[in-house]
């Protein structure tokens, strides 16, 4: 399965940047495009594995519950 780099912004919107086939040069891609992203940027770069470019969108567009709160023991 191939690996999909996209730059996401805060509506959501999916920009495809590339697609690897392997994990390493992925996320090397990632870690470039991220340092080259201006401080004043709020878009969001990320890597994705999937099957194909539409699950691809559609996991990347998911909502995700938010994590549990911390218990008093844990913070």
């Amino acid at each position: 399965m191939p690996y999909f780099v996209y730059r996401v912004t805060r509506e959501r919107a999916l920009t495809p940047l590339e697609i690897f086939e392997e994990f390493k040069p992925a996320k090397d891609f990632c870690r470039q495009q991220r340092k080259a992203q201006a401080r004043d940027d709020s878009d969001n770069i990320r890597l994705i594995f999937a099957e194909h470019k539409k699950e691809a969108e559609m996991l990347l567009r998911e909502k995700h519950k938010p994590s549990a709160p911390l218990e008093e023991w844990e913070g």
